[in-house]
C-alpha cells in the first residue's frame, strides 16, 4: 500500500502517466498530476480525483515554482516528452535544440527541482522507449534523447542515492497519444504492434502504472532499465 506517500506524475494528464496515477490511487498515495495546460490538468484531476497542477518543463521558472507548491513528496515519475520532428536530415539545429530541451534537459530540470523535497526512501522513473535500441535517420533525435535519457537515469541513481532512479521503456501503448488517427488506422496500428510482441496484445496504460508503481515500491532495485512492452524488445533485438 502507499497510504501516506506522495506520487508526482508529471505529463500525468494522459497516456502512461495517467496509468501511473490511477495505480498510485489505487493504492492510497496522494497524487499531483501535471500538463502544461492548467484546464487539462484540472479536468484530469477532478476525473482521476486527486491534485491537478500546470508545469512547462521548458522553462525553469514553472520548473521550480511547481515544486514549491507540491512541497514533500516520496515519488517522481517522468512521463513528459519533446514534440517536433525528430528526423536527423531534415531537423535543423534551433529545431533539434528544441526538441533535445523538451526530453533531455526538462527532465533534468524536474529532477534537480524535486531532489530536496523528496524523502530519502523515494524514487524516480523516466521514460525511454524502444527507439532507443534503434539507430534510425527518421527518428534520430529520439534515439539519441533516450539514450541520454537512460544515462542520466544511472548518473542520477547515484548522484542521488538513497533517492532511486530507473528507466521504464515502453512500447506501444494504446492511449489518447493515437486519438487522432481515423479508427481504421488506429485498429490496423494495434494489430500490427499486437503481432510484434510474444504476448500476442498491446500493454494497456493501467497494466504499464501498476508496474511503474510496483517499481517505486521495491526498494533494492536502482539505476535499471527495464522494457515494459510485452515482448516487443525481442523482435528489436533479432
Amino acid at each position: 500500500m502507499m497510504n501516506g506517500k506522495t506520487v508526482v506524475c508529471i505529463g500525468g494528464s494522459g497516456g502512461m502517466g495517467r496509468g501511473v496515477a490511477q495505480a498510485a490511487l489505487e493504492l492510497g498515495a496522494d497524487v499531483v498530476v501535471t500538463s502544461r495546460s492548467k484546464a487539462k490538468a484540472d479536468e484530469a484531476a477532478e476525473e482521476l480525483g486527486c491534485k491537478g497542477e500546470p508545469i512547462d518543463i521548458y522553462d525553469e521558472t514553472s520548473v521550480s515554482d511547481f515544486f514549491s507548491r507540491v512541497g514533500q513528496f516520496t515519488h517522481l515519475m517522468v512521463t513528459a516528452g519533446a514534440v517536433g520532428r525528430s528526423g536527423f536530415s531534415e531537423t535543423p539545429p534551433g529545431e533539434a535544440e528544441r526538441f533535445m530541451q523538451g526530453k533531455v534537459w526538462g527532465t533534468h530540470r524536474c529532477i534537480w527541482h524535486a531532489r530536496d523535497q523528496m524523502d530519502q526512501d523515494g524514487s524516480v522513473t523516466l521514460i525511454t522507449g524502444g527507439y532507443s535500441q534503434i539507430i534510425d535517420d527518421k527518428a534520430g533525435h529520439v534515439h539519441t534523447a533516450f539514450k541520454a535519457m537512460e544515462a542520466m537515469a544511472q548518473v542520477a541513481a547515484t548522484s542521488l542515492a538513497p533517492i532511486r532512479c530507473n528507466v521504464l521503456r515502453p512500447g506501444f501503448i494504446d492511449s489518447n497519444l493515437w486519438a487522432d488517427l481515423p479508427d481504421d488506422d488506429r485498429e490496423e496500428l494495434r494489430r500490427a504492434e499486437a503481432e510484434r510482441t510474444t504476448i500476442g496484445r498491446i500493454v494497456e496504460p493501467i497494466e504499464f502504472g501498476r508496474f511503474a508503481v510496483a517499481l517505486m515500491q521495491t526498494p533494492i532495485v536502482t539505476g535499471v532499465i527495464i522494457p515494459v512492452d510485452g515482448g516487443r524488445h525481442l523482435s528489436i533485438a533479432r
